[in-house]
């Protein structure tokens, strides 16, 4: 079976180093040196720099923005594609101005080996340490080191030397590889394509030979299938599962494991076109459809049995601060991993480290740029590796309102892997004799969970009432589970802190999957305030499930207060309540919306009523 192309014939290789070290140069000396330069672009840039003043530059290949060129620095991460004799490659500049590191972790995040350049005039600078941590930060513990401008030391070996040894004792300390050390210069090409006479005393290969000779797949894991759904396409009766092969290979007869669900399934079939194949490699995207119908959601990780990612919760990571933004232990954050996106916050800030000396900070929340170690939780259940295991799939983002504030990798050693805790193999569900199809033959509808969400006092209860009644006359199999009465029974105990408020969903989902089992349209009338608790819900029932959003503004709840509720929380006699100590998440795409702030309960109670007519009856099925 012929390997994938993606992988072997196309590395991405981040160069990454401080400001002017020659990052840029370096690549437009690569790509004048191996005449991919665009026909006239040299000569071009050679008269508009001679037009100027200035000497040229092979960074200025590169450099397509007129602000680039004035300011003399690299300001955005650009990914220049070449070839040598042997393959292709994506070479990934990544800027090294201090003001730009959100977009070298952009690049080097991606990058299957990385180049750490120096100027062996300059030597070692902060921003050199900083770059190489940052590397070591995102899993990728092997790098090849160029010295140069040894053109500016006149080649001499003894300087070189002495910046290699100051380099490597701190690659040393950060448990960073230096794979190949050469010396060069960008600005004559010595040492790029060709070996140079002016370095005898460097016995090794020029740059290129060491990028054509390495085996780039000794970086993936072909042991452990990683693929991250990325979305689910519906075609007449099929469900086709897509995403790409992040590491592995997957077989036509292949047992699979879905995560977090943890299901077990077997493939069908393969879906490409024009023609698919029996197998697929790290790297190649594909389409794919289970013999059985499972729920499967975009951000589901799909692996072998053996060596699946942890299922987590409470994980430590390595985090890079992106932000002027403080970090604020008491917010949500948005973590996206692989495909994934899942509601966290970041509970304890271990220590904040000192690139420079690799000393503890006495900082107690990091400032921009700082790199540091954290424990996040999550409400949900997050399918994830430790970098120790697989790079690209332990690396993740942190988000702000869709504002990216942190990058980092996870460390999963010091906390449970929540899957073991859950897999009992002395528990096995039983099959009953009664199906779905059954009862929704007898109640002439379908099963269904209604769930209600929205502020105290919005209207969710007394909506709830009314069409229980109504559906109950029309004959449908229909109950409420009410989040007051459920406090006093099964959820009795539960306080209203976040992680009792997980708690408190998760039971009332559970209990609600149990009730649509049993042939009901279940209707929950609860706050439920958090995005991510009731996407969890939905994941139960997910075919099954519908939100409903009970519209109404702070400000007319608090006027309505029917239990008096808002009164006492505005006083501080009850915490966490729900928009005045605690937030609301209102749903960002809800299955229905009823703004009774601008309608009367007649009309929400009859648009509910009609809608689950239509979408439950057994005519409609």
């Amino acid at each position: 079976m012929e390997q994938t192309k993606h992988l072997q014939d196309t590395p991405k290789i981040v160069i990454v180093g401080h400001v002017d070290h020659g990052k840029s140069s370096l690549i437009g000396r690569l790509m004048y040196e191996l005449d991919q330069v665009p026909e006239g672009k040299f000569e071009e840039l050679k008269k508009v720099s001679e037009k100027r003043g200035m000497e040229f530059e092979f960074a200025f290949l590169l450099d397509a923005l007129q602000v680039e060129r004035d300011q003399g620095i690299t300001v955005d991460t650009t990914q220049i594609f070449f070839r040598t004799k042997k393959r292709n490659y994506v070479f990934i500049d990544a800027p090294g101005h201090k003001e730009f590191i959100k977009n070298m972790i952009t690049g080097a995040a991606s990058a299957d080996i990385a180049i750490l350049i120096i100027d062996v005039d300059e030597g070692i600078k902060a921003q050199t340490k900083k770059h190489a941590y940052i590397l070591k930060l995102l899993g990728i513990k092997r790098v090849i080191t160029l010295f140069n401008k040894m053109d500016k030391v006149n080649y001499e070996e003894n300087r070189y030397l002495f910046v290699k040894k100051k380099l490597y004792d701190y690659l040393l300390k950060i448990d960073v590889e230096g794979l190949y050390d050469i010396p060069i210069s960008a600005k004559i090409g010595d040492n790029i394509v060709k070996k140079s006479k002016k370095t005898q005393w460097y016995d090794g290969k020029p740059l290129t030979d060491v990028l054509d000779n390495y085996n780039y797949s000794q970086n993936e894991n072909k042991n452990y299938l990683r693929f991250p759904v990325q979305d689910i396409y519906k075609l007449s009766d099929k469900r086709i599962i897509v995403g790409r092969v992040e590491s592995g290979k997957i077989n036509i007869d292949d047992e699979l494991l879905v995560l977090p669900s943890n299901e077990r399934v077997k493939i069908k079939s393969f879906e490409e076109w024009p023609k698919s194949k029996k197998e697929y490699h790290t790297g190649e995207c594909l389409g794919l459809t289970f013999s059985e119908q499972i729920f499967v959601d975009k951000g589901n990780m799909i692996s072998h049995l053996k060596n699946p990612p942890k299922l987590m919760n409470t994980l430590e990571a390595n985090l890079f601060w992106l932000s002027d933004k403080k970090m604020n232990l008491n917010k949500k954050y948005t973590l996206k991993v692989n495909t994934g996106e899942y509601s966290i916050n970041i509970r304890k800030v271990n220590k904040i480290i000192d690139t420079e000396n690799l000393e503890s900070s006495n900082k107690k929340i990091p400032n921009k740029n700082d790199v540091c170690e954290v424990v996040i939780h999550s409400s949900q259940l997050i399918p994830i590796d430790d970098f120790n295991v697989s790079t690209k799939t332990a690396r993740f983002c942190l988000l702000d309102e869709n504002e990216i504030v942190s990058g980092g990798i996870a460390s999963l050693k010091n906390y449970p892997d929540q899957k073991e805790l859950t897999n009992n193999p002395n528990i096995t569900p039983v099959n009953f004799n009664v199906s779905e199809v059954d009862r929704a033959s007898r109640f002439n509808h379908r099963s269904g969970v209604i769930w209600m969400t929205g502020l105290s006092g919005a209207g969710k209860s007394t909506i709830a009432k009314e069409v229980e009644k109504k559906l109950f006359f029309k004959g449908f199999n229909v109950f409420i589970l009410d989040g007051d009465n459920l406090r006093m029974g099964i959820n009795k105990g539960l306080s209203f802190s976040p992680e009792d408020r997980t708690e408190n969903i998760r039971r009332t989902a559970e209990v609600a999957k149990l009730f649509s089992d049993a042939g009901f349209i279940v209707i929950v009338s609860l706050i439920s305030p958090y995005r991510s608790e009731r996407k969890k819900a939905r994941d139960i029932r997910p075919e099954y499930f519908r939100e409903i959003y009970i519209k109404a503004s702070l400000e007319e709840c608090v006027k309505r207060d029917v239990k008096g509720l808002y009164a006492k929380a505005i006083k501080s006699e009850i915490k966490d309540f729900t928009g005045i100590s605690s937030p609301y998440e209102a749903p960002t795409n809800p299955d229905l919306i009823i703004d009774t702030e601008n309608e009367n309960i007649e009309k929400s109670v009859l648009k509910l009523e009609s809608y689950i007519s239509s979408e439950f009856s057994i005519k409609n099925c």
